[in-house]
């Protein structure tokens, strides 16, 4: 597979390789994402019936809920949380749950923010791998043969 090295500003640090969950939408967590398996539930956003557990999260930006940090506090106690975030803009919405995971339960979510540009080269990456000092991911791309499948 092919590397992409991109810049990343990190608020939670941590080192993950995992496959990507890509969309090119925000998400709400509270009544879209099922705390007890990590699926998606809401047929209007184009995740619908996707499953982000141990995959790497992308999504635009967060949208709504202050419960979201709770969503995914239940999804760590269920084993179906996401490996890491990658957002284009991030809040502290998202932020809360991954902070409160890192400092009381040592469970660790990377979750980074990523250029427009940078976002848009996710949509043909596999997987993505998050690094512990560097302020950069690299995608890995996905194969020829795999994206035209």
């Amino acid at each position: 597979m092919e590397k992409i090295t991109v810049h990343a500003t990190y608020a939670v640090r941590g080192h993950v390789r995992a496959p990507l969950l890509w969309c090119d939408a925000p998400l709400c967590f509270w009544g879209v994402v099922d705390p007890r398996t990590g699926d998606i539930r809401d047929n209007r956003h184009p995740l619908f019936q996707k499953n982000m557990a141990g995959k790497v999260l992308a999504f635009t930006c967060p949208k709504g809920s202050s419960g979201t940090g709770l969503v995914l506090m239940e999804q760590v106690r269920n084993d179906c949380a996401p490996a890491a975030i990658i957002n284009i803009t991030t809040d502290p919405v998202v932020l809360t749950g991954p902070l409160i995971e890192k400092n009381f339960y040592a469970y660790t979510i990377p979750t980074v923010t990523i250029s427009q540009k940078d976002y848009a080269l996710l949509e043909q990456a596999a997987e993505v791998e998050f690094s512990d000092t560097e302020d950069a991911i690299t995608l890995w791309m996905a194969s020829a043969e795999r994206s035209e499948a």
